[in-house]
């Protein structure tokens, strides 16, 4: 019987005594008879085990939610929030940007002077509410008051991934309608080379920038007032800024981040991990990923000091933190294994960080990595730039990503679905209900959508046809709604949540996403043409998959050297094959698409790919190589570094 179902069943019996009167004693007795003959025993073994962690973080939960209602009630925004801040503490370092030649650092009174002055800026040109702007630049000091600025007027920044280039790059602006683009000195070269494409205004961060029909924001913000706004121009469900994922397939796509959203973000942090005012946070996350705004959140909205630096460093992290007296760290799996295969060093052991947040931390090096560098708290985080799937751990759980309470599981409304290997479509019941993942079964997670919850609501893509894919409806009854993460998860019998990989056609290295829809679309435009699948296969010791290309060419016709420059010119370094391998050719299903299960399964093993060549890049030769018995070897040993 269910939990509900005895729950139910106890109350009946509780009321039906009162209504006797019966004697509280004797009521206990019935009740605790009752809950025993359905199945107590069970229970109070979930209730022993898992109770002391719901509750605490229930309590924490109610206060993130009352958080959260608090903005939605007062229609408060990022940028209100930030204003109330700035007017707390205007003289307290609100961002430390680390460099090699001296650490720079911008205090909340200057930020919002001037966000004001971009914000004042952008309404003398005309743009309205609903416009949008993209970013690109690195991580620097000014990053923050742009994107801030841009928000108190209710323009919509488009925060660019740093390493796109010609024609994704270009999408990234067009699918998001960019009416105007901002860029730094750095990134000048990328934004150029497609200018003639756009056909929209070109900004520059930077002072020294020298082009034609470029407007040079640093001269024209000195003659600009930053006196505050008088006018609201956005609220609390409003977009605060465009975020660019990959999503399953196809080029990147911009989802939508309200302010709603964000502020869950941020409140999350500082509600379920703890965070003090006096707490001064370590991020060094490209400021265009979501992640980044977990740390940056708690900044702005909470008086914060945050400290960053424009490439993340393993060498200087310790030192960084030493130097700038971090409490509190962020990470993704990368950076925490990166950090644990450094030489040790006197920093590591002078820090005074109590506590670690991220996603990605290994099962394999938890424990050593805590023990190490003396972390005495983990929180584990999951969620998606645009999902509902959220979740965390705060319980040191080794392993785990997050949990949904047995007990409670109202509380966090997921569920863990069968998913049919060959259609990537979930399986469904007679009912026609979706199937649920028994405890222990791998599935694909996913959220039920409720309209207007800050937690569970799913805002989509600027693309309403992107946003459509990433929807299931009839999961636990008819015509309900779930938000689908495209990550398959495990549960064990007291909740917990352990991330297994991604599903369908994305794969994650490197700490980005990497659509092999788009990677199969650049190898086959350098190519000729041809087919190609691509595909993530897993390298022992490392995070994530790397990506393999299967093409099809039994006369090797193909330009190894000719094919990397392409690709180097076309694609990222994070998404660009590792591997390649040349087939006879490539199985299709009955509507005509490309077959790559069986290639993943086989994976880059020269000696199970019936007897197709299989090569591995070559950076210093700018080619790739052949890949014999000595060089597999050396893969799977551990001794080639990725």
């Amino acid at each position: 019987m269910s939990l509900l179902a005895r729950y139910g069943a106890v109350v009946a019996l509780l009321a039906a005594c009162y209504q006797s009167k019966i004697d509280s004693w004797t009521m206990f007795l019935l009740a605790f008879g009752l809950w025993t003959l359905l199945g107590g025993y069970y229970t109070l073994y979930l209730i022993y085990y898992t109770l002391p962690r719901d509750l605490i973080i229930a309590r924490r939960f109610v206060h993130l939610l009352y958080s959260n209602f608090s903005a939605k009630w007062r229609n408060q925004t990022v940028g209100d929030l930030f204003l109330k801040t700035a007017a707390r503490v205007p003289d307290k370092t609100m961002i430390i940007l680390c460099q090699e030649q001296g650490d720079v650092s911008m205090t909340y009174k200057e930020c919002q002077n001037l966000s004001i002055q971009i914000a004042r800026f952008f309404q003398q040109q005309g743009y309205k509410k609903g416009d949008v702007v993209g970013l690109v630049m690195e991580n620097r000091l000014e990053y923050t008051y742009y994107w801030l600025g841009l928000s108190f007027i209710g323009v919509i920044p488009a925060l660019v991934n740093t390493n796109l280039r010609q024609q994704s790059l270009l999408h990234t602006l067009i699918v998001a309608k960019c009416k105007a683009v901002i860029f730094s000195t750095e990134l000048a070269p990328a934004v150029l080379e497609v200018r003639n494409k756009i056909s929209v205004p070109l900004l520059s961060a930077d002072e020294f920038m020298d082009a034609a029909d470029v407007t040079i924001l640093p001269h024209v913000l000195k003659s600009i007032s930053c006196e505050p706004l008088t006018e609201k121009c956005a609220g609390y469900n409003d977009p605060i800024f465009y975020i660019y994922t990959s999503g399953t397939t196809g080029m990147p796509k911009a989802a939508i981040i309200k302010h709603s959203r964000y502020l869950f973000a941020s409140y999350c942090l500082y509600c379920m991990g703890l965070t003090y005012d006096d707490d001064i946070l370590y991020s060094v996350l490209p400021m265009y990923h979501s992640a980044a705004h977990v740390c940056l959140g708690v900044t702005i909205t909470e008086g914060n000091t945050a400290v960053t630096r424009k490439k993340f460093s393993a060498k200087k992290f310790w030192e960084d933190c030493v130097r700038n007296k971090v409490t509190c760290g962020q990470y993704i799996g990368e950076i925490a294994r990166y950090l644990y295969a450094t030489p040790q060093s006197r920093f590591e052991s002078q820090h005074c960080i109590r506590m670690m947040f991220g996603n990605g931390l290994r099962p394999q090096i938890w424990q050593d990595f805590v023990t190490r560098f003396n972390i005495s708290q983990i929180n584990e985080f999951y969620g998606s730039t645009e999902g509902n799937c959220s979740c965390g751990n705060f319980s040191n759980k080794v392993g785990a990503v997050g949990f949904v309470s047995v007990l409670f599981p109202f509380l966090l409304p997921l569920s863990i679905l069968r998913i049919n290997k060959d259609t990537g479509e979930p399986e469904r019941e007679s009912s026609g209900l979706a199937s649920v993942c028994d405890k222990g079964e791998p599935g694909e997670l996913v959220g039920r959508i409720d309209r207007g919850h800050p937690v569970r609501d799913y805002h989509g893509y600027a693309d309403n046809t992107s946003s459509d894919k990433k929807i299931i409806s009839d999961v636990w009854r008819k015509g309900d709604r779930f938000f689908r993460s495209g990550d398959v998860f495990v549960m064990d019998e007291l909740g917990w949540l352990y991330f297994k990989d991604r599903a369908g056609d994305t794969f994650r290295w490197k700490g980005e996403n990497v659509s092999t829809m788009e990677v199969e679309a650049m190898i086959s435009q350098v190519i000729g043409l041809r087919d190609c699948v691509v595909y993530g296969v897993e390298i022992p010791g490392t995070e994530g998959r790397a990506g393999m290309a299967a093409i099809p060419d039994p006369d090797r016709r193909v330009d190894l050297s000719k094919l990397y420059a392409g690709m180097v010119d076309k694609l990222p370094s994070y998404a660009r094959p590792i591997f390649l391998r040349f087939v006879e050719e490539i199985d299709v299903t009955g509507t005509f698409k490309m077959k790559k299960r069986d290639l993943q399964l086989e994976g880059f093993n020269p000696f199970i790919t019936r007897e197709e060549d299989v090569y591995i890049v070559d950076n210093a030769s700018k080619t790739y190589n052949l890949i014999t018995q000595e060089i597999y070897n050396n893969i799977v040993n551990g001794n080639m570094r990725f």
